[in-house]
């Protein structure tokens, strides 16, 4: 009987090493990145909007993974809108608007809808939503506050609201 509850004992002690590893595993992994739209890139996709859909649908995303926008500066952007301005292409009242080719880590669990506000891009299916799950790995350190930051004329980018809106460029 005492050897078959130090099995149990050392079965127990095996269990908590293997769920503690495990834990450990999780919470060390790095984010993911993802060129978006893989080879064709950040573009008019020539299958119109169902070419980002299908993109997007490949992919399971979680909150801290990155989103690589690549397209040639000066023909496309990267801009965030809400669900009802995705749904009708209207670019005129963006969250974020960025005009060259960038990276973002989403910092938190939600959909987020980007567009290009080019004339007829978006129209033309250059549009994508993009779910985050949430993620078993440690959020991220802070971003900078604003007094870290850089001059806004020295940034990239172009921000057009001045709320965190759960991302950052990276």
């Amino acid at each position: 009987m005492v050897k078959s509850s130090m099995n149990n004992g050392n079965l127990m002690v095996f269990a908590v090493a293997v769920a503690a590893a495990a834990s450990m595993v999780l919470q060390t992994t790095e984010a993911a990145e993802y060129v978006v739209g893989d080879d064709l890139g950040w573009t008019v996709p020539p299958n119109g909007a169902a070419t980002y859909v299908e993109w997007a649908s490949k992919y399971n995303f979680l909150v801290n993974d990155i989103l690589d926008f690549k397209f040639a500066q000066g023909e496309h952007d990267v801009t965030l809108v809400t669900k009802e301005n995705f749904e009708i292409c209207n670019s005129t009242d963006p969250l974020f608007q960025l005009q060259k080719p960038a990276r973002f880590q989403f910092l938190s669990a939600d959909t987020f809808y980007i567009i290009c506000s080019f004339a007829g891009h978006c129209a033309q299916g250059q549009k994508v939503a993009v779910t985050f799950a949430p993620s078993a790995s440690p959020s991220p350190s802070p971003s900078p506050s604003s007094a870290d930051a850089p001059p806004a004329a020295s940034l990239p980018l172009k921000f057009v609201l001045s709320r965190k809106v759960g991302f950052r460029k990276v």
